[in-house]
């Protein structure tokens, strides 16, 4: 996991608002569905971003 690898990885603001709120309520399954749903990322990369999201590491909003 390296978080940091999620400031080259765009996500839609909603999708980031939304699984950063199924990580801080702990279901990190639901938060990296919401990213995968939304984006097509695999796992690695959404878990990476669930990570960044939740340590306050910039992700790039994109459609």
């Amino acid at each position: 996991m390296d978080p940091r690898r999620a400031r080259a990885l765009p996500v839609p603001a909603e999708a980031q608002v939304d699984a950063r709120v199924f990580m801080l309520g702990g279901d990190t399954f639901r938060a990296l569905r919401v990213i995968v749903d939304a984006t097509g990322y695999d796992l690695r990369q959404a878990r990476d971003i669930v990570y960044a999201l939740v340590y306050d590491i910039e992700v790039p909003s994109g459609n």
